[in-house]
């Protein structure tokens, strides 16, 4: 069991990351949240490794066309197996749609997916509902991270090996060892996701990055044993990115947020892009299976997902995340009942 602890936060920032390299020739990859920051970093390095197939995601399709053409000139490919996909969390039907566009692509159907790193995500200060009716840190963060997820997941079984499991790798956050003190009472709430859907609840990033952890295990519980698809969440450290982008326009956030940089010792896009890749292609896979990684390595999640508040907060958010899912997309109980054990 684990907690945020300063002193091993700084050992972890300061700690030098390993550079992957290897050919990824015969592997199919998806990067969700692909143009900037770690995302686009994480997509440079793959690209080098000459995947059979690269499907970078963005909001939208002139994103999609630019990061292209980044990846070509930053690499030196011709481009030929990569397929941008426009991907926008903040809309459920977008991510259905990539879903059924990737299934309708050459190859797919026979070949599937063998890695999908779930990479996108917001920090948004303001209560700001989606046109679906939630929260958008909650939709983006949490439950389009989880659609996607499941609607790929007949891909990542079709692409895995007994000796090569497939993938799934979400991208989490140390943030997720706060979440937990903005849970007190949580047993008496008549639904879990309403409740944080509520403009009177506070810290959704925080919550929705444990919330990422809590999928990833409960996920992994339901995986057949051995699992056909490794599933991780992964903090990719402290780092220069545009996580905080919506904040940018404030005076004070211009003076502090480099400030930060420098206080907490930022890591690169680049440098933090490296613990993606790892969890993406690091070897001993079956080790990381249902874990929290940092910095290259599996680390203790917070404690209150060993505590008996906690494990009955995660079944219960599982059931109602499946239950509300469904309703978007008729696929995902199909998907639960086909791939999944049942409770």
């Amino acid at each position: 069991m684990g907690r945020f602890s300063i002193f091993q936060f700084f050992r972890e920032q300061w700690k030098t990351l390993p550079i992957y390299v290897g050919d990824l020739g015969s592997q199919a990859v998806m990067v969700v949240g692909s143009n900037v920051g770690i995302g686009l970093e994480a997509s440079v390095h793959l690209t080098r490794m000459r995947p059979r197939m690269l499907f970078p995601t963005c909001r939208d399709e002139e994103k999609c066309k630019r990061t292209r053409e980044v990846l070509m000139q930053r690499t030196g490919d011709d481009g030929a197996g990569i397929t941008p996909l426009p991907l926008e969390l903040g809309r459920f039907e977008s991510v259905r749609a990539l879903a059924a566009r990737f299934a309708a692509e050459p190859h797919s159907n026979d070949d599937g997916l063998n890695v999908l790193i779930v990479n996108a995500g917001g920090f948004v200060r303001e209560h700001i509902k989606t046109n679906d009716g939630w929260e958008v840190t909650l939709q983006v963060n949490y439950l389009s991270t989880v659609l996607l997820s499941i609607l790929m997941l007949p891909h990542l079984v079709k692409a895995s090996s007994p000796k090569s499991p497939s993938r799934l790798v979400v991208v989490s956050s140390l943030g997720h060892y706060f979440g937990p003190a903005e849970l007190k009472g949580a047993a008496q709430w008549e639904s879990v996701l309403e409740t944080m859907n509520d403009e009177k609840f506070c810290h959704r990033y925080h919550v929705a990055k444990l919330l990422e952890v809590m999928f990833v295990r409960e996920l992994a519980a339901r995986l057949p044993n051995p699992t056909p698809v490794v599933a991780c969440a992964v903090h990719p450290g402290f780092c220069r990115s545009n996580l905080f982008r919506t904040l940018d326009s404030k005076w004070y956030t211009q003076l502090l947020i480099p400030l930060a940089n420098v206080l907490f010792a930022a890591r690169t896009s680049e440098e933090g892009s490296r613990t993606l890749i790892h969890a993406a292609i690091g070897n001993d896979e079956r080790a990381m299976h249902g874990r929290y990684l940092s910095s290259c390595q599996v680390t203790e999640e917070s404690d209150y997902l060993f505590t008996p508040e906690g494990k009955a907060f995660s079944g219960r958010l599982w059931t109602e995340t499946i239950d509300v899912l469904s309703k978007v997309d008729g696929r995902v109980p199909e998907i639960v009942k086909q791939y999944l054990r049942v409770d």
